[in-house]
């Protein structure tokens, strides 16, 4: 299939770009997506877990995921913690509206509706990938009292940060047409057996249900509309302005990432630590991407160590 594509690539090129260049698009900007639009009313569906009475955690997760990433993290720390894991807009259960808006910028508003209906405080914000640059403009949000303080403390797991090249996977579904014809003709359960293997630096430790669950999201009404806008708009615009705001966030942080993480390197998790000044690293070894599927058992290790130590 990935052959078929290919050969007609030449063909289709000039007309995506003609297209893509034709048509208007709302810049992914601080300005343009926080300070001047006003992000629409919508219910993102979630999942909850332990004593309400408990210290909150609230998890977001990465492009292409959904809440039930988060499942093997529950046991242990629901015991203690009180858990919400949120399906961000176009993911999971949350709705997948035919808009512009998937951008961290829209999401982490739509994350702070979320945690104004609920009434949510003293929250520790556990972000990782995509759901990680959410977090960090929920900081910055914060920081600049654009929101009211709510949260308290932030863990991010293989975070988006700082400007970089996209995985391979991702450039190929930014490509105009290609993407749209690779989401389409490629099978639902191929293209979520290779998220899994790229993510992961143990394919034997990939659960069977993960790609399971992927797949289903991914046959969902819009669902492929939604990945396509969020794959476009990963990198806002003005990332490089974004990125030497980081040093303002004073929250204690929990940085944890995959030495072998091939997606986002772990050069950025080093950077992030020396310029976040209220933060601390944990990288481990012979772990990829998504740590809290390939090793949850030393992620909440390192979880409950952190929320002891900055009670």
């Amino acid at each position: 299939m990935l052959k078929i594509i290919f050969k007609i690539l030449p063909f289709i090129f000039f007309i995506g770009t003609f297209f893509s260049a034709c048509s208007v698009k709302v810049p992914v900007t601080w300005e343009k997506r926080i300070l001047e639009q006003k992000v629409k009313k919508l219910s993102l569906v979630y999942s909850e877990y332990g004593k309400q009475k408990n210290p909150t955690l609230l998890f977001l997760h990465g492009f292409g995921e959904n809440r039930h990433t988060w499942r093997f993290l529950v046991p242990r720390l629901g015991v203690n913690y009180h858990l919400i894991m949120v399906d961000l807009k176009g993911f999971g259960d949350s709705p997948k509206t035919k808009d512009d808006y998937y951008s961290v910028y829209d999401q982490a508003l739509l994350v702070h509706q979320f945690i104004e209906e609920k009434g949510l405080k003293n929250i520790t914000l556990v972000g990782r990938s995509f759901g990680g640059g959410v977090s960090l403009v929920l900081a910055l949000l914060q920081k600049d009292k654009v929101i009211e303080k709510r949260i308290n403390k932030l863990i991010l797991i293989d975070t988006m940060s700082y400007k970089q090249n996209l995985p391979s996977m991702l450039r190929d579904l930014k490509t105009p047409i290609m993407g749209y014809l690779g989401i389409h003709l490629l099978s639902n359960t191929y293209m979520a057996k290779e998220a899994y293997k790229y993510a992961f630096y143990n394919n034997d430790l990939i659960p069977k249900n993960s790609i399971k669950y992927s797949s289903i999201y991914l046959s969902f009404p819009h669902a492929k509309y939604a990945y396509l806008k969020t794959v476009n708009q990963l990198i806002p615009d003005d990332i490089e302005c974004i990125e030497k705001r980081f040093s303002e966030i004073t929250l204690p942080t929990l940085i944890l990432w995959g030495k072998e993480d091939v997606a986002i390197r772990v050069d950025k998790a080093y950077r992030l630590h020396r310029e976040m000044p209220n933060s601390s690293i944990k990288v481990f070894n012979h772990a990829g991407h998504m740590l809290q599927e390939e090793i949850p058992k030393r992620v909440n290790r390192e979880i409950i160590k952190f929320m002891e130590a900055n009670q």
